[in-house]
């Protein structure tokens, strides 16, 4: 028995021996493991630095890490502290959170909706042609830049000086994986910074500074990969307004066509021209292998043209790495910072103006300041834009400012005129908004302010494009207006909306031989002005001019235009036929949204797809459809809390006018050839629906809108036929 036991014993003692040993060769593969990741960590340190900022930049990478390694880790103590006693290593989080990769994935595909939105305006071409554009000395010098040996030995000090700079970055740094984009965010940054060097060296003092943004965001907080500034306003790098050229990096997975780049492009070109109104934007786009791609925005198209490649580190330089490098050179060198510029600017954007240097007298439509005076020019109140059509890609852009007029007198003497808006607009079409506002105040039509200064801008490479207007200060939006909420003022709100529906019903009437659409009714474009709260109608950019001695005459505008929450559901469909009871709809609906917007509690997901402006025109459609098929629907969707009476009165009635009949449905309207309320739908039916204010109020615009539909002897609405060329 005893030896039983004695055997036993020895048996679980070699057990425990075994399950030792194992133990420890697992420690030490676990030790072995940690020493190689810290040998490892320490090696390329600066390469994980770098793509843990890049994961930070796409959202991957936020909040405190889920664990980190350091030389103080009590993991690091005894054996493994010794290889690793100084130094310490990047924290790193083994995966992001679904919030994060929600957020990352909710962005690329915002720049894939964006693009996708717009692919249609992006046209290849040569590059000669794209650099054309810019300027005819900048596509001149790249046509002839290494046409002489001097040329070629600067190019040749380019490529040296990058491929060195590379070396000592990544003998300080670390190497990155070839083909990631922090390799090509490096490499590129070294290759203008070699440009400089190599200019400089010879004399030439570039025009052009780059600026590194991908992980530094500028004042809206986007981070382009990458900006050229103005090299006078280099320290002034984070305003959109100094943005030159823009660059956005991909990694190899990414073709020349990546939707996600050229996305991220389209939102660069729309903050560079948010504040400073420009002819055009410049942006590179570098994906696959390095491939670059050149980008210039006009008002009509996204042009692009391939210009070449960054040069490889260890082969011969191609034709293709040539060209890339000639490429920037010629911008750096010759592009002038200020070239897309509207309007030449000295501080700022810019702030004094002298309008008959801008729009010479061949090219003014109105002008009502020259008179006795020597001179007058414009000075800007505020260097931004407080209001207009800047966040566009294509189409109609506009830039409203308040200004001051100064009269240069024969004296020499200096006087200060009225307070004025400056509006600096692309219309891209050959209706001229100054021309259609000069018309719609021949026809004296009521409630629009006064045009004092109008013409085309002298813009040889834009001829007729940009325009520039002057008016009489116009007020605050209604918007702004339609919070007050006492009976007094919400009376003040119905007697606007009646001053408005005169201006729209007076300029459809015409003055017998044409009449005027506006075509863009918006809570932007309906004003109040002053203590006595006038009605102002701006805006008349989308205007349309008719003759009235041919109602079906054709037109190659197109038929949706105007500001897409506040078109009416046969423009939303895509009718040609237009009349002023589109207007009306829209009047109808800036009313609704001001109810909405102040008095009422909505569901915040519906308002924000009626009122955004984020949907598409037939997914808009189909939310207004609905909204707008019945009475009842109508006021639940509102969900209306503390409305004033009178305001909620005039919305129903308005809305009874509209799409109350009983004959027609909402369905019926939108499928007509012809609107069917333009047959009912008369200027006294509509001016009645303001008269039962007069009984607990005096309004006067309320009354002059009366007395119009009484004169007015037209029996029913006329209307444009809109087909497309």
């Amino acid at each position: 028995m005893r030896m039983l036991l004695e055997r036993q014993d020895r048996r679980d003692e070699e057990f425990r021996r075994q399950q030792q040993t194992e133990r420890d060769q697992k420690l030490d593969a676990m030790l072995s493991n940690i020493t190689s990741t810290l040998d490892n960590l320490t090696e390329q340190n600066i390469a994980r630095r770098t793509q843990t900022m890049q994961l930070h930049n796409t959202g991957w990478l936020q909040g405190p890490p889920a664990f980190s390694i350091d030389d103080t880790s009590p993991s690091l103590r005894g054996k493994s502290r010794s290889k690793h006693s100084t130094g310490s290593f990047p924290q790193i989080k083994s995966t992001p959170s679904k919030a994060q990769v929600k957020a990352a994935a909710k962005k690329d595909a915002y720049y894939r909706q964006l693009f996708g939105d717009n692919e249609q305006l992006f046209k290849k071409r040569p590059l000669h042609s794209i650099l054309g554009m810019l300027s005819e000395e900048v596509r001149e010098k790249w046509m002839h830049y290494s046409n002489t040996n001097e040329d070629r030995r600067l190019l040749e000090q380019v490529v040296s000086q990058y491929r060195q700079r590379i070396c000592e970055l990544a003998a300080s740094e670390g190497e990155i994986n070839v083909g990631s984009e922090p390799y090509y965010q490096r490499n590129t940054g070294a290759l203008f910074d070699a440009i400089r060097v190599v200019l400089e060296d010879n004399g030439v003092q570039p025009l052009l500074a780059w600026h590194d943004t991908h992980d530094s965001p500028l004042r809206n907080d986007r981070k382009p990969d990458g900006t050229l500034i103005e090299l006078a306003n280099a320290s002034d790098s984070k305003d959109w307004r100094w943005v030159a050229a823009v660059v956005e990096i991909k990694d190899d997975k990414a073709s020349e066509n990546n939707k996600v780049a050229r996305g991220q492009i389209l939102e660069d070109f729309l903050d560079m021209a948010r504040d400073q109104p420009r002819k055009n934007m410049l942006g590179l786009g570098i994906t696959k292998h390095g491939k670059v791609t050149a980008y210039v925005s006009t008002c009509d198209s996204i042009d692009y043209a391939i210009v070449g490649k960054l040069p490889a580190l260890d082969t011969n330089v191609s034709s293709e790495e040539y060209a890339m490098v000639r490429f920037i050179a010629v911008l750096l060198r010759y592009l002038d910072p200020r070239h897309s510029y509207v309007v030449s600017q000295t501080s700022g954007i810019f702030n004094d103006i002298n309008l008959v240097e801008l729009v010479p007298p061949p090219k003014q439509i109105v002008n009502m300041l020259s008179g006795s005076f020597r001179e007058f020019r414009l000075k800007i109140a505020d260097d931004k834009a407080f209001s207009g059509r800047r966040y566009y890609i294509h189409g109609v852009r506009t830039w409203l400012y308040h200004a001051q007029i100064y009269y240069a007198t024969e004296a020499g003497k200096v006087e200060r005129g009225d307070d004025v808006i400056l509006k600096l607009q692309w219309h891209a079409s050959d209706a001229r908004e100054g021309d259609i506002h000069k018309k719609a105040d021949s026809m004296s039509v009521p409630h629009i302010p006064q045009l004092v200064f109008a013409g085309d801008i002298e813009m040889e490479e834009h001829p007729g494009g940009w325009e520039v207007l002057v008016m009489h200060n116009a007020g605050a939006s209604i918007k702004d207006h339609a919070i007050w909420s006492n009976f007094h003022n919400a009376c003040v709100i119905v007697d606007a909306f009646a001053g408005f529906s005169h201006t729209l019903l007076a300029a459809s009437a015409g003055d017998g031989s044409d009449f005027i659409l506006h075509r863009d009714v918006s809570a932007s474009n309906l004003l109040m002005h002053g203590k006595d709260h006038e009605p102002r109608v701006i805006d008349w950019g989308y205007g349309l001019v008719a003759s009235a001695q041919n109602l079906n005459r054709t037109t190659g505008l197109p038929a949706i235009v105007g500001t897409a929450p506040y078109m009416s559901l046969r423009v939303l469909y895509g009718q040609f036929k237009r009349s002023v009871v589109d207007d009306l709809e829209s009047l109808f609906l800036v009313l609704s949204y001001c109810l909405c917007k102040h008095y009422g509690k909505p569901d915040k997901d519906w308002y924000r797809r009626m009122w955004s402006g984020t949907l598409s025109t037939s997914n808009l459609l189909m939310e207004r459809k609905d909204w707008l098929e019945s009475l009842a629907t109508y006021i639940a969707k509102m969900n209306l809390n503390s409305c004033p009476r009178e305001l909620s009165e005039l919305a129903v009635d308005m809305y009874m006018a509209l799409f109350g009949s009983k004959e027609y449905s909402a369905s019926d309207i939108i499928n007509s050839e012809a609107d069917p309320r333009c047959s009912y739908l008369t200027n006294a039916v509509w001016a009645e629906i303001f008269s039962k204010s007069l009984e607990i109020m005096e309004l006067p615009h309320v009354k002059k809108l009366l007395r119009f539909a009484k004169d007015s002897e037209r029996d029913s609405f006329a209307e444009v036929d809109m087909d497309e060329d």
